[in-house]
């Protein structure tokens, strides 16, 4: 009758390490796609963060011009004002070289803004590899604990047939 106990605790132990091991493996790919769907969020709000980026360009744009439109008037109307002829000579330089200042200024927040752009990409991309690094590692790490549970399963059935075999609770032996 012990024979029999021993038998059936030592396969009870088995399947009960393969039944946690399922358990732990699936915790394991749990918590990588939580991961994973953490770093796709951010994926999510870069683009948005970009989006922001690009409208507030175009709005700061749009109100440099104007602004840009209302020095130039106050350049015309001082150059007028003191009796000079603003539609050529130095006065048509000065109204130029600021137009060239702007349109500089212009190109190169235009440029700042797609560097800028081009970080923030470069940030989705490294979030985008980060989410499917997790799902990987979740992946190895369930298999491998599935695999220790299997193996485990495996030597309690092998220790309980060698067990038996020796105890002659299968009657095998003559």
């Amino acid at each position: 009758m012990f024979e029999i106990l021993t038998l059936g605790a030592t396969l009870l132990g088995g399947i009960s390490e393969k039944r946690a091991s399922n358990r732990a493996a699936q915790a394991y790919e749990e918590v990588a796609e939580f991961n994973a769907k953490m770093e796709e969020r951010n994926v999510d709000l870069i683009e948005k963060q970009i989006e922001i980026a690009n409208r507030v360009r175009i709005l700061d744009e749009r109100q440099q011009r104007f602004r840009f439109g209302e020095t130039q008037g106050g350049v015309i109307a001082g150059f007028s004002a003191a009796g000079i002829d603003v539609s050529h000579g130095t006065p048509m330089r000065v109204l130029r070289q600021n137009a060239r200042e702007f349109e500089y200024d212009q190109a190169k927040l235009d440029f700042n803004l797609a560097v800028n752009e081009m970080q923030m990409r470069d940030a989705q991309e490294d979030a985008r590899l980060r989410a499917e690094v997790s799902r990987l590692e979740g992946k190895a790490g369930a298999a491998s604990t599935r695999a220790q549970g299997s193996a485990s399963l495996i030597s309690a059935f092998g220790s309980a047939a060698r067990f038996g075999y020796q105890e002659n609770i299968f009657g095998m032996r003559t």
